[in-house]
């Protein structure tokens, strides 16, 4: 069926074939990234803002709270802590705008909202958490955030890292 010589060139064909692919992957998926990260983006956020009213109209308001005493006077029966998280990462059409606008300094505009929506997000999986395990409210509320950052061949760390946001609190009964 197949000369010796004939496996050979199959063999550099293959191996041409899968170097073209790899090398256009990630110019597709870059542009790929650009054209349809912020519709992504967009439709996370409308999400996240109907859930925020349904929520708001299951409790009749907002069940989140900074301070550090309950809004409601009623004798408090139970309490504990409540705590979700989430990690986002930016596009890397994002990245590179963010690599850019570094250069020149100034804010950078596409973290920003990465920021808010990763924010908003913790905040509104505690509240639907809270509902979830029965808290009437939950106060002293934190949100905390961190880069995770992957390391690299010579200790270095990665930049591409994500973003984790950490919500607590201490539900109350």
């Amino acid at each position: 069926m197949f000369e010796s010589g004939d496996v050979g060139e199959i063999l550099v064909y293959s191996l041409i074939l899968i170097g073209i692919a790899f090398g256009a992957f990630f110019p597709l998926a870059f542009i790929y990234s650009m054209l349809f990260g912020g519709l992504h983006q967009s439709k996370m956020f409308k999400r996240l803002l109907a859930r925020e009213r349904h929520v708001a109209t299951l409790v009749g308001g907002d069940n989140i709270h900074t301070l550090s005493t309950p809004i409601s006077l009623d004798k408090i029966t139970q309490s504990s802590l409540v705590m979700t998280n989430i990690t986002v990462g930016p596009s890397w059409w994002q990245l590179f705008l963010g690599g850019i606008k570094s250069i020149f300094g100034g804010n950078i505009q596409s973290f920003d909202k990465i920021l808010a929506y990763g924010r908003s997000e913790v905040v509104q999986r505690l509240r639907e958490q809270a509902i979830g395990e029965g808290w009437d409210e939950v106060i002293n509320v934190r949100v905390e955030t961190a880069m995770v950052m992957n390391k690299i061949k010579g200790g270095q760390q990665n930049k591409l890292g994500t973003l984790e946001f950490v919500a607590y609190g201490t539900g109350i009964r």
